[in-house]
């Protein structure tokens, strides 16, 4: 049985609810008319992202393979844009890259569940990996050293969410942009995730069926033999050979069999683990970093007006700490992102000695509400 230890690493995600984070600030001491500022906050940025599905889903749509739509014939640069784009949405959605060492190093790993699989990496133009989260996996295998007959238990890397890109060489034969999200996937399980993957059988599958295979065809082909020697008429001989030829069919049979049961492994593992394709991951993605981005800016906000704050380092730093205290698990908040926010809203002071926000609360509101409000005239 698998067990889920405790998470390790969040990396700049922030795992509560947009709503579970604003209802724990406003039982921390802020004002009536700070709380509202928040609401706007969350409301003018739900706006921005809105503002930003509407344009990456334009790009994507003449790339987007499950499309059945008129459109034109895809475009280069049109990819192009679109990748640049997705990749803007998963930093936002707090996921990082893995380089291609990483992705190099967890392909040479064996599946714990027992599959060897090769990638064919030639078929493609464009890959890219991205993940949010990872935490330490214990997992129960079977070992060689106990003969198989005790489970042991292993510690993996498991990615909590990734995010897998795919552009084929040759757009004839699958055309577009492939967009696949992904929950809970062990490191050694990244190879399971690429279409044109194939499946070699393990080496103690092969030393099995080579004695049990070749050790039933040794003895077929001597009790063969002995019956046609003493077969008196054609008949008999026609029957041994029948029966020798079963013997052999049997045996490639289990190849088969075995290769049928590594296939069915693998596709219940992609079944269950399997969150969004394509149009819906772009949506599920710029929800999810919508989500992100508000709460970054709105406790960036809410410890600037609850504490006194000398620069970004203790901003952080305190970000960090109310998070931890009220919530009990440490996150990596993601200052920077924070700052460009408050900064783009104009409500820190100029001051750098010094952050603080510089507007009273409602003159906040009153700027917010005339960002909405022009928001909404370049929409008609």
């Amino acid at each position: 049985m698998d067990t889920q230890s405790t998470i390790n690493q969040f990396d700049h995600f922030i795992p509560v609810s947009t709503s579970r984070l604003i209802d724990k600030l406003a039982q921390s001491g802020l004002s009536a008319a700070q709380i509202e500022v928040i609401h706007k906050l969350k409301q003018v940025i739900s706006f921005q992202f809105h503002q930003k599905l509407v344009a990456v889903k334009k790009h994507y749509q003449h790339l987007n393979p499950d499309q059945d739509l008129l459109i034109q014939q895809n475009l280069s640069a049109e990819a192009d844009t679109c990748i640049n784009d997705l990749q803007k949405i998963l930093i936002a959605a707090n996921y990082s890259e893995l380089n291609q060492q990483q992705i190099e190093y967890a392909l040479q790993k064996t599946s714990p569940y027992g599959l060897e699989i090769s990638i064919d990496f030639s078929a493609f133009s464009e890959v890219s990996l991205f993940y949010r989260g990872k935490s330490s996996h214990t997992i129960q295998i079977r070992d060689w050293k106990n003969f198989y007959l005790k489970k042991k238990n292993v510690n993996l890397i498991q990615y909590q969410r990734l995010f897998l890109l795919l552009r084929y060489h040759e757009p004839s034969d699958k055309p577009g942009l492939h967009l696949k999200l992904f929950k809970d996937i062990l490191r050694p399980d990244l190879e399971m995730l690429f279409p044109e993957c194939k499946i070699r059988m393990k080496i103690f599958d092969k030393i099995k069926l080579a004695i049990t295979g070749g050790g039933g065809t040794a003895g077929g082909i001597i009790a063969t033999i002995g019956k046609v020697s003493a077969a008196v008429n054609p008949w008999s001989i026609s029957i041994a050979i029948a029966g020798f030829a079963m013997l052999v069919w049997r045996q490639i049979s289990k190849v088969f069999i075995q290769k049928t049961r590594y296939m069915a492994t693998l596709a219940q593992n992609l079944y269950f683990h399997n969150l969004d394709n394509n149009a819906g991951a772009i949506t599920y993605l710029i929800d999810l970093a919508r989500q992100e981005e508000i709460k970054e800016t709105i406790l960036a906000y809410a410890l600037l007006n609850l504490n006194t704050i000398n620069n970004q380092e203790a901003l952080d730093s305190s970000c960090e700490a109310w998070f931890e205290q009220n919530f009990g698990i440490s996150i990596d908040f993601d200052i920077s992102d924070a700052m460009h926010k408050l900064q783009q809203f104009d409500m820190l002071s100029d001051d750098t000695s010094h952050i603080q926000c510089r507007p009273p609360p409602e003159q906040i509101i009153d700027n917010l509400e005339k960002q909405w409000l022009a928001f909404i005239q370049l929409q008609k």
